[in-house]
């Protein structure tokens, strides 16, 4: 089978960008690099997202054009999921600038870890280009894959067949010289015979417990997350999505079909009862949150199956404060590092005896202000629900890390965050997510949190 990805650069780019990044195609083809273009790879009637997803894993580099108009809206929605999943996946990430464009505007300047390229002096820069299509072949050269040797592949199998023929024969002298040493001791020394035979009790007794404990950690499997996909976290329930669309004013549309009677009574409960009445519900998609307001719940059924198309629009007034301010003492980057390591690793620092000290630091943490409060260790209650159904719990934990550190003002975009199921209901956490400037620190910060958690109460 051949692992190697179909594509050599996948194009990413806003779409009034499009005849700048076809034209760079065209160049890309005639030095027999083959881009993935959305216009050329995704046919009518198919859902863009979904193509997307699937293209990922047949990518071994992708190219972000940033042009002077900006992001556009898949990108705005799409880009920071999609530079995660290529980070995750080591697929090289690669900045391109357009013409007229010097800077990294502030929603991407994570991208500046990575070296970029620049197209600032026009798009017929040779040099500019040679850079790219460098930066494309240089994972191709480190991911080609040697060919076997034949006759070093045969001399190897005749090898093997060798020692596989040795150590049959060993098996048998050892088992004949065992017999023979047996029959000779227990003919001699009949309590050496009781020893040896004890001996060989407590080796097989041994190896029995290894080899439990071997198929016991083999039926135990290590799940991971690093993307929550197509699912979506709507009211606190988990649920599936068709398509998301993002509109120019931030209102969401979802396409969801239901899985059960239960899921659907909870999509129909979202119908606002009154005109006037707009019910608040909490949302979670990939790496964005946020409490948005139900404007409409409409029903379709094609052939028997009911899809829910249900539009959301953002409650500026519920989001809360839009910063962490200084407090105590602490600075913000401080303070929203420790609500982020208490929300994911329901970690508290300890603090001394003083009980206004504690107090002081839990209000910090749990967020007794208006950028809304964590009372409790968000994934414990979510395990004990759905500890049977490992996968599912990893879903649902991620949105909801997710919706509590956007909704929280921790931070402001998250750039990395999976979540590790191991053995003994450990969950292991690596997160990475970048702040938003504010008047003392201009520059955006970034706030790790590494470690692991007991999924006990």
């Amino acid at each position: 089978m051949n692992d190697q990805p179909e594509f050599d650069v996948f194009l990413a780019h806003n779409s009034i960008d499009k005849p700048f990044v076809k034209y760079i195609a065209q160049r890309l083809r005639r030095s027999r690099l083959k881009p993935w273009l959305d216009e050329e790879a995704i046919l009518p009637g198919q859902i863009i997202q979904e193509e997307i997803q699937k293209v990922i894993l047949r990518i071994q580099s992708a190219a972000i054009f940033i042009g002077k108009h900006g992001l556009g809206r898949w990108q705005k929605v799409e880009l920071r999921s999609f530079y995660t999943q290529c980070i995750e996946k080591g697929i090289i990430v690669i900045p391109v600038l357009l013409p007229d464009v010097r800077e990294f505007p502030s929603e991407l300047v994570f991208l500046r870890e990575h070296k970029w390229v620049s197209f600032a002096n026009g798009i017929e820069d040779k040099k500019a280009l040679e850079e790219l299509k460098s930066a494309i072949r240089q994972r191709r050269k480190t991911s080609k894959p040697t060919k076997p040797n034949k006759k070093n592949t045969l001399l190897n199998q005749s090898q093997k067949a060798s020692n596989s023929k040795q150590k049959r024969q060993n098996i048998i002298n050892k088992g004949e010289y065992d017999l023979i040493s047996k029959q000779s001791a227990t003919t001699s020394k009949p309590k050496e015979s009781k020893v040896s035979s004890t001996t060989n009790t407590n080796l097989n007794s041994s190896t029995t417990k290894v080899s439990r404990r071997k198929k016991s950690q083999q039926n135990y499997a290590i799940k991971s997350i690093s993307s929550s996909g197509a699912w979506i976290l709507l009211d606190n329930k988990l649920f599936l999505t068709k398509s998301v669309d993002t509109q120019a004013d931030l209102s969401v549309i979802l396409h969801i079909s239901s899985a059960s009677p239960e899921q659907e009574a909870a999509l129909r409960n979202l119908q606002p009862e009154q005109q006037y009445y707009k019910k608040q519900i909490s949302f979670a998609y990939q790496n964005e949150a946020a409490i948005m307001q139900v404007e409409s719940v409409i029903t379709k059924s094609i052939k028997g199956k009911t899809t829910f198309v249900i539009t959301l629009k953002p409650n500026q007034q519920a989001q809360g404060n839009s910063i962490i301010e200084s407090s105590f003492g602490y600075s913000a980057e401080k303070i929203a590092e420790l609500r982020a390591r208490f929300l994911l690793l329901n970690e508290i620092p300890p603090t001394s005896q003083n009980s206004n000290d504690y107090f002081m630091l839990d209000s910090l943490i749990k967020g007794y202000d208006n950028s809304g409060q964590a009372e409790k260790y968000i994934f414990l209650d979510l395990w004990m629900k759905l500890k049977n159904e490992p996968q599912l719990f990893l879903t649902h934990a991620r949105l909801a890390a997710v919706y509590h550190l956007k909704r929280r003002r921790i931070v402001e975009h998250i750039l990395v965050l999976k979540l590790t199921l191991l053995k003994n209901n450990i969950i292991s956490i690596q997160f990475r997510g970048q702040r938003k400037p504010d008047y003392i620190n201009p520059e955006p910060t970034i706030i790790e949190v590494k470690g692991n958690c007991i999924l006990k109460k």
